[in-house]
């Protein structure tokens, strides 16, 4: 009886991992790169966001904002100061009624600091 119920969880368990999904993205412009990684279930998604300045002076980098869109929305912060090594993360996760971002989305990246401003595409990879 145990071995029914360990096969019965194990083949559940087996087929929630073969309905997820796994995508990303990235682009860069002459300041900055950007990474989008994606992870999807039927019931939740999670994106996982850096941010790396690659410009000459990392220091001279004040408060940035930026911000990301996609097809079905946008997300991003202001006044954000990056870390030690220039990159800024930021993760977020849709509940199962969002609507899921697609492997074919069109990304946008909008980088402000200093009085300066960068926009770039982000790819499928």
């Amino acid at each position: 009886m145990l071995k029914k119920i360990l096969f019965i969880i194990g083949t559940i368990l087996l087929l929630t991992a073969c309905n997820t999904k796994d995508f990303s993205f990235s682009g860069e412009s002459d300041h900055w790169k950007g990474d989008l990684s994606v992870n999807q279930s039927s019931d939740f998604e999670k994106q996982d966001f850096v941010l790396k300045y690659v410009g000459d002076d990392v220091d001279s980098v004040g408060d940035i904002g930026y911000t990301v869109e996609e097809d079905h929305g946008e997300f991003g912060r202001a006044g954000v100061t990056l870390e030690e090594n220039g990159v800024i993360r930021d993760s977020r996760e849709a509940n199962p009624t969002n609507v899921k971002m697609n492997e074919d989305s069109e990304i946008e990246v909008t980088v402000k600091w200093d009085d300066q401003e960068e926009t770039f595409t982000l790819e499928k990879n």
